[in-house]
């Protein structure tokens, strides 16, 4: 069994192209595309973090897609995803309903940010860096983890720069699709990033 970890796929957001300067014809073929890569990478048995920014678009048919994608699918919240806070207007029955629609999609667990541990690397989850955005002033800061010098694993970015360094020097690895060829990363990789940079 092999741990993947993806983020920001935007199933069914047109004007991602556009924005990212995405390679693809039309956004069925985004679409199509990300299915395609993430299973053939990721077996049944695997388990897949998705750090966030599942879908946008028509919601029933963008989550569709979730269905079709191998492994085990944990979902850590991003800020397009519905039950993020400021998206369901911080109505604790509407964050708990779109849960249970993301669950309901296909995802086994649905949390904000979480720990992740295997051997000797420990690394946070989460959708936002701690340092850093996708425009030019941080937004959300108040949905980041706190930085406490454990490396962190995150999306958000939409840059093709696969490591960074926070403000305090901690290190950073972005495992948005547009950084790793619109597939998901395993572990392995995400080490591999670590130490090259060490």
């Amino acid at each position: 069994m092999t741990t993947f970890f993806t983020s920001d796929t935007h199933f069914g957001h047109a004007r991602i192209l556009e924005l990212c300067n995405r390679p693809f014809s039309d956004v069925t073929h985004m679409n199509e595309m990300l299915v395609h890569n993430w299973n053939a990478l990721v077996r049944p048995d695997d388990t897949v973090y998705h750090l966030g920014d599942v879908a946008l678009g028509p919601i029933d048919h963008s989550l569709s897609y979730i269905e079709r994608l191998n492994g085990r699918k944990i979902l850590v919240v991003g800020n397009h995803d519905r039950m993020f806070p400021p998206m369901a207007k911080h109505n604790p029955e509407k964050i708990e309903r779109w849960t249970e629609r993301y669950k309901a999609a296909g995802f086994d667990d649905v949390s904000n940010y979480t720990f992740f541990k295997k051997g000797e690397y420990g690394f946070n989850l989460s959708h936002f860096p701690y340092s850093g955005d996708s425009h030019g002033e941080e937004r959300y800061v108040e949905y980041r983890e706190f930085d406490m010098g454990i490396p962190l694993i995150h999306g958000h970015t939409h840059e093709n720069k696969r490591f960074s360094l926070s403000r305090r020097g901690t290190p950073q690895i972005h495992v948005g699709v547009d950084a790793w060829d619109f597939a998901p990363v395993s572990l392995q990789a995400v080490i591999d990033e670590l130490e090259k940079e060490r």
